[in-house]
C-alpha cells in the first residue's frame, strides 16, 4: 500500500519568519525525500503560508506533488500550475468583511494568501505560545459572528472559514491518492496541526513542538526543526 508523509513548514522544515534557513538539513532532508519515494511513501507540504512561498519550498526540497497552503483553503498542483479553492465566494466575502474590521486595529495582514488570513503583530516571534493562543481566543470571542474557525502557530494567528483546515486539505488530498488516513503521517509544531495529527495514522513532531502537540504524537525527535526533520524521516526509513 502506498502511504504519505504531510509536513507542516514553520517549526518542522524552516525556523519561521525572517530567520535563515537550515540548507545542510534541508539538502539531507532532500535526499531522505528521494529514499522514501522509492518505498512507495510521498512526501506533502501542509501549510498556513501562502502559495509562494510553499513553492519556494518545493523548490529547495525538489518537490513536484501537490500541496496544502492557507491551511487548508488551497490545495496546488505544481505540475500543472492548478491552484484548487477550498472555500466558496460566499466565505471569501466573509474573510474579506473581517479583514476589513482588523486592518484599523493594527494587526500585520500575511501578504500573499488569497482564500484564508494570517495576522500578527510586532514581537509574536518572541511570544510565549500561551500567550498567542490566549489572543487568538480573545479575537475569536469577540468576532465569533463571523462564524470562522481561528487557530494559531508561533508566528502567526489564522483564520479559515469553518471547517477548513489542514486537516480537511489533507483529506481531499489523500482522497484524489487513494490512500486511507490510517496509512499516512504528519509532522507539526504548533496548534494549527493539531486537526492533521490527531486524523492521521502515525502523528510526528520535532523537539521545539509545543506541549500540546508532543502529547499527540507517537514519535517526538530529540533535535529541533529541520534536524529533527531529518531524524524523524529516518526512523521512518528504517521502520
Amino acid at each position: 500500500m502506498k502511504r504519505a508523509i504531510f509536513c507542516d513548514i514553520d517549526g518542522c522544515l524552516g525556523p519561521g519568519k525572517h530567520i535563515a534557513l537550515d540548507l545542510e538539513n534541508l539538502a539531507r532532508v532532500r535526499g531522505q525525500i528521494v529514499a522514501l519515494a522509492v518505498r512507495g511513501i510521498g512526501f506533502y507540504l501542509c501549510t498556513g503560508r501562502p502559495q509562494p512561498y510553499a513553492e519556494a519550498m518545493m523548490q529547495v526540497l525538489d518537490l513536484h506533488s501537490p500541496f496544502i497552503c492557507e491551511n487548508g483553503a488551497m490545495v496546488f498542483n505544481p505540475e500543472v500550475d492548478l491552484a484548487t479553492k477550498m472555500i466558496s465566494d460566499a466565505e471569501l466575502e466573509n474573510l474579506r468583511k473581517l479583514r476589513a474590521a482588523l486592518v484599523p486595529e493594527g494587526f500585520i495582514i500575511e501578504v500573499g494568501n488569497e482564500y484564508s488570513l494570517s495576522l500578527s503583530w510586532g514581537g509574536i516571534g518572541a511570544s510565549p505560545q500561551a500567550e498567542i493562543a490566549r489572543r487568538r481566543a480573545a479575537l475569536a470571542a469577540r468576532f465569533s459572528g463571523f462564524g470562522l474557525d481561528w487557530t494559531n502557530s508561533h508566528t502567526s494567528v489564522d483564520v479559515t472559514p469553518k471547517g477548513v483546515s489542514k486537516q480537511s486539505g489533507v483529506a481531499y488530498v489523500l482522497d484524489k491518492l487513494g490512500i486511507p488516513a490510517s496509512a499516512a503521517m504528519a509532522i507539526g509544531d504548533s496548534h494549527n496541526d493539531v486537526g492533521v495529527l490527531q486524523f492521521v495514522g502515525q502523528p510526528m513532531c520535532p523537539d521545539n513542538a509545543a506541549p500540546e502537540i508532543k502529547v499527540l504524537c507517537q514519535t517526538v525527535a530529540k533535535q529541533p526543526r529541520a534536524a529533527g526533520m531529518v531524524e524523524l524521516l529516518a526512523g521512518v526509513l528504517t521502520g
